[in-house]
């Protein structure tokens, strides 16, 4: 019997080692339309300085990295709602220190989003969480799955990192 066995899982993004882990765990992986848990896994924009990006791929990175991220969960936090149900979103990316400018600022947002939405959104018992990686291993895999289950019942708006490299 696993944490997440009857619940359906949707990954949005590419990364084995969490799929790997919510199906261990007994979930249903599903490409589109209703699920339990929401997860969202950005790649990493292209490394680039400040002073050389210009306006349209600052914009780019923050649509990429905060916007797109923040109605997706939007979109599923309201089909929750109308179903009276309840639900986990997990957004996975690289620390906001990791990258250029651009993603220090869309990740520091979607710490702040994260935060806020995990407290405006736990009376609906939606939770919401991000979880700041560079690895795709078993560790990120398994903290995902853990954020997904009833085990997690009480952990909203955290935002924290696994396998980073100091």
């Amino acid at each position: 019997m696993g944490w997440l066995d009857g619940r359906t899982a949707r990954l949005v993004g590419h990364c084995p080692a969490i799929a790997t882990a919510l199906t261990a765990q007994g979930a249903t992986l599903v490409a589109d339309g209703d699920c339990d848990v929401l997860i969202h896994v950005a790649p990493p924009p292209p490394v680039q300085l400040a002073h050389e990006q210009s306006h349209a791929e600052w914009r780019a990175t923050l649509d990429a990295g905060l916007d797109q991220r923040f109605l997706l969960a939007k979109d599923f936090a309201a089909a929750r709602r109308a179903a009276g149900k309840g639900g986990t979103v997990v957004f996975v990316g690289a620390p906001e220190q990791a990258l250029g400018a651009d993603q220090a600022a869309a990740g520091g947002a979607l710490g702040n989003l994260t935060k806020t939405l995990g407290v405006e959104w736990a009376r609906d018992g939606i939770r919401v969480n991000t979880v700041q990686t560079e690895a795709d291993d078993a560790t990120l895999g398994n903290l995902v799955a853990y954020l997904a289950s009833d085990y997690a019942a009480y952990v909203t708006g955290a935002v924290m990192g696994v396998g980073l490299d100091d």
